[in-house]
């Protein structure tokens, strides 16, 4: 890019695939440059998945796609290819984003001081703190599971008698988590298609007597580490250590299975569980937060 490409917004709700190739692209080289990459797992499902409710918008610099935001109206991220910097086109990107969803909180990957300079200058308050923890695979003695309830594989589709099940009750464990829990049985599908899948590292914990799901660990293999998903237990069946043993089983089966590490994303606020998960051996790894405008 040259000081004489004139930059242009262009937002839209339907990306073509040669614009979806260029955005990838694009993410590619600020990851590489930046060290995080600038846009998570929601914002790739957003990108593959044109029917999604979300606005997208693309900055172009002549030809080429320069920067890239979205927007669902609550949460966004956005980012800006790393040889186009300081010349103004993330202020673009982010006002128009603001303009199509003036409530969304901007995700900042890593927490990169540059990030947050850029934010605090637009008048953006840190909202969210959301943290990655890390454990480094070592032996884990799982113990025994509490009386009276058993584990097993997920079985079925996502709209069988496991999957609602999860869904109702994952619902119930976040209602006031801002995205986990709005995770619906679409989501799930859509998880369930993803190459990554497997049943057999959806653990789920049920009453012995009746079948009642009480909790539900996911883990998503990953190329080394693997990452605790999801990880939840129905209020009725707390207190009895099923958090915790959940996670030391998927510990061990991360041993068993060549893992060199696990991690997981936990709200920075959340101190009872931020102090679960010291418990079984994760540390802080890495933050993530969010930036709104606050009146």
């Amino acid at each position: 890019m040259t000081d004489d490409d004139a930059a242009t917004v262009h937002s839209t709700r339907l990306l073509g695939s040669a614009d979806r190739e260029a955005v990838l692209a694009l993410l590619g080289r600020v990851e590489s440059h930046d060290g995080v990459a600038a846009v998570g797992e929601e914002g790739l499902l957003n990108l593959r998945e044109p029917h999604r409710d979300v606005t997208h918008t693309l900055l172009r610099a002549g030809s080429a796609v320069a920067g890239y935001g979205w927007t669902d109206g609550s949460s966004g991220e956005l980012a800006v290819d790393p040889a186009a910097r300081r010349r103004g086109l993330g202020s673009a990107l982010l006002e128009s984003l603001l303009t199509a969803g003036p409530a969304t909180a901007v995700w900042a990957h890593g927490t990169l001081p540059a990030a947050l300079a850029f934010g605090e200058a637009h008048g953006l308050t840190v909202t969210r703190d959301l943290w990655q923890m890390r454990w480094e695979a070592v032996p884990v003695v799982v113990g025994e599971l509490a009386e009276g309830y058993a584990a097993r594989a997920f079985t079925g589709p996502a709209d069988g008698t496991d999957g609602t099940a999860l869904v109702a009750a994952n619902a119930l464990a976040f209602a006031n988590h801002p995205e986990q829990g709005r995770f619906s049985v679409g989501d799930m599908r859509r998880r369930m298609q993803e190459p990554w899948w497997d049943p057999a590292l959806l653990r789920l914990v049920v009453r012995e007597d009746s079948g009642e799901l009480a909790g539900f660990c996911w883990v998503k293999p990953g190329e080394g580490t693997d990452e605790i998903y999801l990880v939840g237990v129905s209020a009725a069946h707390r207190g009895r250590g099923l958090a915790g043993w959940m996670v030391r089983d998927a510990q061990a089966r991360a041993v068993e299975g060549g893992a060199s590490a696990m991690n997981l994303y936990v709200e920075g606020d959340n101190v009872s569980a931020i102090r679960a998960y010291h418990g079984t051996g994760f540390v802080q790894d890495a933050r993530d937060v969010q930036l709104a405008m606050v009146e």
